[in-house]
């Protein structure tokens, strides 16, 4: 069955600095509109439904489907873990609840799952079916790509790299990983103010451009490419992609990186950067729903 790509509308939802921003999206992911919402980390669930439920009520057409791009994971019952921003709906039955609420199906993904498949439909890994990606941002996150698929695992938390000891002896964890504690976007910006170097604009940038960073920069790209051949060790993948403030990285530092990881794997992957920034998870969104056909099919069938 052929279908109308510009004819299928979708919402597309993601919490981001404190808002929910949704989108409706046909399924070339061209954005018809977005807007963003105030979100309440105290009740995650309502003020999630209420703004895709505003959104989709100014739709052209009754959307087929909600995306919600969760920085979590999903278990394989439905139930909620590792989500900080949804921390008050952990254990829920998210997809339910969002359904019972909004009327619309609804799938719920992880965030950094939803930025590889875009890239891999769009972006840098386009046309790569083995690919591991790693998204650095406030957390630190992967998504394996194995075949072209999704490799989830056990309990669908497959790609959990923050949570990788940086000390040969694994500690106990909370919600976040001793990993991304230690190399992940607020921790690089803790070291770089505790180095005296300047604030303002994205520190990534900002370690890149300032001699006086050399150090911390080249602490930084030791710890991203020892999770990255630690991912290329275990699964041989062809592509390791970069997410996230990753991007910021310089020409050089990007290098650099690359050099480090190649030099280090058993097996040496590519190495590169996300190319559709915030449109990622847009994308992502679009070909996790066109996995399943069947998924644009509207509760009322």
């Amino acid at each position: 069955m052929e279908i109308d790509r510009s004819a299928v509308v979708l919402v597309v939802a993601e919490v981001c600095q404190g808002s929910v921003r949704a989108s409706l999206v046909d399924l070339d992911a061209a954005v018809l509109e977005t807007r963003e919402f105030a979100f309440n980390a105290e009740d995650p669930v309502s003020s999630t439904a209420q703004a895709v439920s505003e959104l989709a009520a100014a739709a052209p057409r009754q959307p087929a489907r909600l995306v919600l791009a969760l920085p979590g994971v999903v278990g394989t019952d439905g139930t909620v873990s590792l989500a900080p921003d949804f921390a008050a709906a952990n254990g829920s039955q998210l997809a339910d609840e969002l359904q019972r609420r909004t009327g619309l199906a609804v799938t719920v993904e992880n965030d950094v799952n939803l930025v590889a498949l875009g890239e891999r439909s769009a972006g840098a890994a386009a046309g790569v079916d083995d690919l591991v990606l790693i998204h650095i941002a406030e957390g630190i996150g992967a998504t394996i790509l194995s075949g072209g698929k999704l490799l989830h695992g056990s309990t669908r938390s497959a790609g959990e790299v923050g949570f990788l000891p940086v000390a040969p002896r694994p500690l106990p964890h909370g919600n976040r990983g001793p990993f991304e504690a230690a190399w992940s976007t607020p921790a690089i910006a803790a070291a770089a103010e505790s180095a005296g170097l300047d604030s303002g604009g994205p520190v990534v940038g900002r370690i890149c451009s300032d001699h006086r960073a050399q150090t911390l920069l080249n602490d930084v790209l030791d710890a991203w490419a020892w999770a990255a051949v630690v991912c290329a060790c275990v699964l041989n993948p062809a592509l390791v992609v970069f997410s996230g403030d990753a991007v910021q990285l310089d020409d050089p530092a990007r290098a650099a990186l690359t050099d480090r990881i190649r030099a280090a794997a058993p097996s040496a992957p590519d190495v590169t950067f996300a190319s559709l920034g915030g449109a990622g998870i847009l994308h992502g969104a679009v070909a996790r729903v066109l996995e399943d056909p069947s998924a644009l099919i509207t509760p009322g069938g």
